[in-house]
């Protein structure tokens, strides 16, 4: 015993360490490609918003540009018009290849311009352009237009490349790190290849020949990555307890078809009985054998949950033949002295086996030596089986009365009803509810009533819970009656009393 515990001991260890540990793995991948797409969006966003400002300059040059071109009518103005532009370093002029206006400075450091535009044809355009800086080069952006008028002409805006930095968020903007910007593949910062980094992202304007590339600050990553880590032990936890309730639930569905049939052989499976009750008289006229099930320690499981399950596993057949032997063997000493009808609901697949024409022959002879009419119960899906229809006849010509039990809620049509034989229609309470209330479903009652008076079968009403629902359907011509109103399901004990009473008060 003590070696069985301890093998049980560590098979439980080895379940937990797997549900909790295998997900783990798949989390913090999963984490981490979360992580890196959130990043790479921020950045594409932020990207994408230094675009616009780069784009707001060249546009605000460009004005500048037409200004002094067009506008001006000597170098002097030029230079009194833009004395107080921020962001513009200087305003050139250039005709024929040389310069002949500046707006702050000389010309001398600017004719290196000349090879820029050896055709001495000026391109409008952006460009980015070294300029001599104290024994070295500065590289800023330059915004060019040509004269329409002139083409040798041409007006040169020069951005303070200080201005540029502060645009790109060199120093300003702690999430980026590197930031690059490339004006017809030309590079500013110079020497700066900012694709080459690890998450750097570009954006690029629809119009202007600038593109913008960010790569992110380490604090940046940390920030976004923690987010996702953070979360990676909750999340697992979270999938592993999915994981272990998924288990209990087949586990417990496997171990309940298990228990099932124990319950069987452990008599743990009775039957309760529902009586139907004529609507002229209220005599008890017959009864709806149905099977309960009371487990140990768990109490009474309902009926919607293990018939399905024995209907899953193919056990459904055996529970049938336990409710025709359990009620014959309960009603076998009732001494009755009126025939009584007791109905047993059978599944689609009990018509189908090859022994179900023997064994009802069997009972049905059985249940009349009791003064018992055998009644069987059926669901409108079975009629849809041409092989299910077939049999009824055969059933039927044992002496088994027929009933067509829930009608109304499958998909029966009309012609099917018209070609076979049955005793009895059971309207399900679905439509017994609509009376008394608007429903769209009210003109149906009267309508499947109607019908079951064409036919010339009896009808049952099921789900009878109030004095009106009954007394309309007395009104109705509704042969028999059966709900709560009338009788709950009861023991064979409390039947019996039944039946010496006789009727309903």
């Amino acid at each position: 015993m003590p070696n069985n515990f301890s093998n049980f001991k560590k098979m439980l260890t080895k379940k937990a360490f797997i549900i909790l540990f295998i997900p783990l793995p798949f989390v913090m991948l999963a984490c981490f490609h979360l992580s890196n797409i959130k990043l790479n969006h921020q950045l594409n966003t932020l990207a994408q918003s230094y675009v616009p400002q780069l784009e707001e300059v060249v546009d605000e040059l460009r004005d500048e540009n037409k200004q002094a071109l067009y506008g001006a009518q000597n170098c002097q103005q030029i230079q009194k018009d833009l004395l107080f532009k921020a962001f513009l370093r200087e305003m050139l002029i250039s005709e024929n290849g040389k310069i002949v206006c500046s707006s702050k400075r000389g010309y001398k450091e600017y004719e290196s311009f000349a090879s820029l535009f050896p055709n001495k044809n000026l391109q409008t355009g952006e460009y980015l352009f070294d300029f001599p800086y104290e024994n070295s080069r500065v590289r800023s952006l330059i915004v060019v237009d040509a004269d329409k008028n002139n083409p040798r002409r041409a007006a040169i805006s020069v951005v303070d490349q200080r201005y540029i930095d502060v645009r790109l968020g060199l120093k300003s903007d702690d999430r980026i790190q590197n930031s690059q910007l490339t004006v017809n593949k030309v590079t500013y910062p110079k020497g700066n290849h900012v694709e080459d980094l690890p998450y750097a992202v570009s954006a690029s304007s629809n119009y202007l020949a600038i593109k913008v590339t960010i790569a992110p600050s380490d604090t940046f990553k940390h920030d976004i990555f923690a987010i996702y880590y953070i979360s990676i032990i909750p999340v697992s936890l979270l999938i592993s307890l999915i994981i272990f309730l998924i288990q209990h639930w087949f586990n417990n569905r496997g171990s309940l078809i298990e228990d099932l049939k124990r319950g069987m052989k452990n008599n743990e499976l009775y039957l309760h009985y529902q009586p139907l009750i004529a609507s002229d008289n209220k005599q008890l006229s017959g009864v709806e054998a149905l099977i309960r099930w009371k487990k140990p320690a768990y109490g009474n499981i309902p009926p919607d949950i293990f018939i399905p399950l024995a209907e899953q596993h193919n056990f459904i057949n055996i529970i049938t033949d336990f409710v025709f032997d359990k009620a014959l063997l309960e009603w076998k000493d009732s001494n009755l002295s009126q025939p009584m009808h007791i109905g047993i609901n059978v599944p689609p697949s009990y018509l189908l086996t090859s022994d179900c024409m023997s064994k009802l022959s069997r009972w049905v002879k059985q249940y009349q030596a009791h003064n018992l009419t055998l009644g069987i119960e059926i669901t409108e899906r079975q009629l849809l089986n041409q092989q299910g229809r077939a049999i009824l006849n055969d059933i039927r010509a044992l002496g088994i009365e027929v009933f067509i039990d829930d009608f109304g809620t499958g998909y029966t049509s009309l012609s099917i009803l018209q070609d076979i034989k049955f005793d009895y229609l059971k309207i399900d309470r679905c439509f017994i509810n609509t009376i008394g209330v608007e429903s769209v479903n009210a003109p149906v009652l009267n309508s499947i009533i109607n019908l079951a008076h064409q036919l010339n079968v009896k009808i049952v009403a099921e789900g009878v819970e109030t004095q009106e629902q009954m007394e309309y359907l007395t009104s109705k011509n509704v042969s028999l009656l059966q709900g709560y109103f009338l009788y709950k399901p009861m023991p064979f004990s409390q039947i019996s009393n039944l039946l010496i009473k006789g009727s309903l008060d």
